[in-house]
């Protein structure tokens, strides 16, 4: 299990209220309601599409674990254990190298989910959805790609993977997600604007999540890794831009924004780049 040195909160989206009458015999009696936020999942981003969920019970979820050095310019950081590795798709950047046969970090005692399908692990119960790569990627693979949908705290969230427009099949398999995970660069490497659009209105999520786009921090060529966008340009013009300050918070199904929020992250400090920075 690795933890970051700090956690940040959602304070900032989340405005609580305790009003009442000024007569009102016994406040305190609502005090445990409010003192009590309820269930929460910590969610940790590592770097591009890799994120660490982290439930109540103490179960780890790991989603998409990239390989080191393939493509993007920066490593898989060492002491990661969870409990599962959900993997959308068999691109290098999203599987840890495993349909490159590159050495697979973790053993056959950690479950491994890559295909759609019902699973449960700790507080997590985990669908897998069948979508499709988006073009014109995954050839080579079929353009598979398996929708992640994460049910635990009473949050629904959704890992996009690198799915492309979502079928009325894809759309009914996913529902709607409080939280969803979804690419955005300055390029439209991966969803195109009209395509994300789209996405959004089917989905309707509270928060939005970005993943996928370019680390420059963690890059050594202006170019590189190719064809991948930075964050900020992306979220020009969008409302409820939120930044974590970090690269861990924790989500609750009573603190859920009523407007739509876009949480941006920074990368895991322990994740380094060509020169081990």
């Amino acid at each position: 299990m690795r933890r970051g040195a700090s956690l940040s909160t959602l304070a900032a989206l989340v405005v609580v209220g305790c009003t009442g009458d000024a007569g009102e015999a016994n406040p305190a009696s609502r005090s445990d309601e409010a003192a009590s936020p309820g269930p929460g999942v910590e969610i940790e981003y590592i770097a591009h599409a890799a994120f660490l969920l982290r439930a109540e019970d103490g179960s780890e979820l790991l989603i998409d674990p990239y390989a080191s050095r393939v493509w993007l310019g920066y490593d898989w950081p060492d002491g990661i254990e969870p409990d599962a590795v959900l993997i959308t798709h068999p691109h290098y950047d999203h599987d840890a190298g495993r349909y490159r046969e590159m050495p697979f970090p973790w053993n056959e005692q950690v479950t491994v989910v890559d295909a759609p399908g019902s699973f449960t692990f700790g507080d997590f119960q985990v669908t897998g959805v069948e979508g499709k790569h988006a073009d014109p990627y995954g050839m080579e693979f079929g353009q598979l790609n398996t929708i992640m949908v994460i049910e635990v705290a009473g949050l629904r969230i959704a890992h996009l993977g690198d799915n492309g427009p979502l079928t009325p099949a894809m759309a009914a398999g996913l529902g709607p997600a409080d939280v969803l995970m979804m690419p955005g660069d300055a390029v439209y490497h991966i969803l195109s604007e009209e395509t994300t659009q789209a996405i959004l209105e089917t989905v309707q999520p509270s928060i939005v999540i970005p993943m996928h786009y370019r680390l420059g921090d963690l890059e050594t060529e202006a170019d590189a890794p190719s064809d991948l966008g930075d964050i900020d340009p992306w979220l020009e013009g969008r409302p409820g831009v939120q930044r974590v300050g970090g690269h861990i918070t924790t989500l609750r199904a009573t603190e859920l924004p009523s407007e739509r929020a876009y949480l941006v992250f920074e990368h895991a400090p322990y994740v380094s780049g060509p020169g081990g920075d």
